[in-house]
């Protein structure tokens, strides 16, 4: 039969299991005090960790955004094409990888589905013959329209509860913190032989 491990209480304070004198103590008395008080003042958990809470809400939206355009024909590769495009007109394959930090292949696939689609037009480089500028044609331009506006109506209803001045002071803080880890980045690829 298995020994159970018990603890036995000696004056103020519990002693380490009888079998193993190795255990180590529980905190009692003014210690224990002191750690509740420190962790009750000083929380962490993930939920409240930012890392996790950011990466939590653009899962949760990309999901939600996903769900909404479904009807629309879009895949989720194509529709993240097609907005990030939009918004950067004229740019290259590699431009759009670099935006949308996925392989350059995985750009040329889902550029060349869309162009056989005749959404997205391939125009020459002027400065580069071996690149394609990129641009949303005019064929695709409605879809792009349903896109932004499901975008901005789902961005309302995650915003609910948020007055307009603590949205933009939301917006201005997190841009501060996408300014600054930019430039740890930039940094860092300025000092590819220095390692940690």
């Amino acid at each position: 039969m298995r020994r159970a491990r018990v603890l036995v209480q000696v004056g103020p304070r519990a002693s380490a299991p009888a079998d193993n004198p190795r255990t180590p103590r529980l905190p009692t008395g003014k210690l224990a005090y002191q750690l509740h008080s420190h962790m009750a003042e000083n929380p962490f958990t993930l939920e409240h960790s930012l890392g996790f809470i950011l990466s939590d809400i653009s899962r949760l939206a990309r999901t939600e955004f996903d769900r909404r355009v479904r009807h629309l024909g879009v895949t989720r590769a194509q529709w993240l094409v097609l907005l990030y495009l939009a918004r950067q007109p004229g740019c290259t394959q590699s431009d759009l990888a670099e935006a949308m930090q996925v392989q350059k292949i995985t750009v040329s696939r889902h550029v060349d589905r869309l162009v056989r689609a005749r959404w997205i037009d391939r125009r020459d480089h002027a400065a580069d013959g071996r690149a394609y500028r990129l641009f949303v044609s005019r064929q695709a331009q409605p879809i792009i329209r349903k896109l932004t506006a499901v975008a901005e109506q789902l961005r309302n209803e995650y915003m609910a509860g948020l007055s307009r001045a603590r949205r933009t002071a939301l917006i201005t803080d997190l841009l501060r913190i996408k300014s600054n880890l930019a430039r740890l980045d930039a940094n860092a690829r300025q000092r590819p032989h220095e390692t940690n």
